[in-house]
């Protein structure tokens, strides 16, 4: 069997490969580690409690074109207008979400500019924002998770109502982005 290694040379070639392999991955490793630190963030959730609803309304007066519904975003609920008929057992109430997170975090809430109200497609603008933990937070759009990493953000808005709007209850999707800050 010329040109053939025996079992016991094939042996030690394979055992010096493989030694060599192994300590070249040990080297590789050694050259690769690094020391550092994590921290570990609680991941937000958000939960929607209420949608918000502008209540029962009406506009049939010989007034502007348009006129507006504020609905508050701070408790108590409110709502005001001018020229519209705002009738009762409407159920109105701001959009209410509830957030989870890390405790302490700052957050912010983005709104959109302008949202659709149904019945009739109307415009919802002027958002207005509220936590418990924060207040009014309309300007800063910050809040702060509480201690145990909750709060509850208050979404009012303006509802722009045409003359001749007839009477119905108005509801809207008030879409917010909230991220940690």
């Amino acid at each position: 069997m010329r040109g053939s290694l025996s079992g016991w040379a094939t042996w030690r070639i394979c055992g010096v490969i493989g030694a060599a392999v192994l300590m070249a991955t040990a080297a590789y490793a050694a050259q690769r580690t690094v020391a550092g630190t994590a921290t570990i963030i609680r991941t937000m959730s958000v939960s929607t409690t209420a949608q918000m609803s502008f209540g029962r309304l009406q506009y049939n007066g010989a007034g502007p074109a348009t006129s507006n519904v504020v609905l508050s975003s701070a408790p108590p609920t409110t709502r005001t207008a001018t020229e519209v008929q705002l009738l009762p057992n409407g159920d109105e109430t701001p959009a209410i979400r509830v957030i989870t997170g890390e405790p302490g975090r700052i957050y912010r809430v983005t709104p959109l500019v302008s949202a659709t109200a149904t019945p009739g497609g109307l415009t919802v603008t002027a958002f207005t924002l509220w936590s418990a933990n924060s207040g009014n937070i309309t300007a800063s759009r910050l809040g702060q998770l509480n201690a145990q990493g909750t709060d509850t953000v208050r979404i009012g808005a303006s509802l722009v109502v045409p003359k001749g709007t007839k009477n119905a209850a108005f509801t809207a999707n008030a879409p917010v982005t909230i991220t940690y800050d």
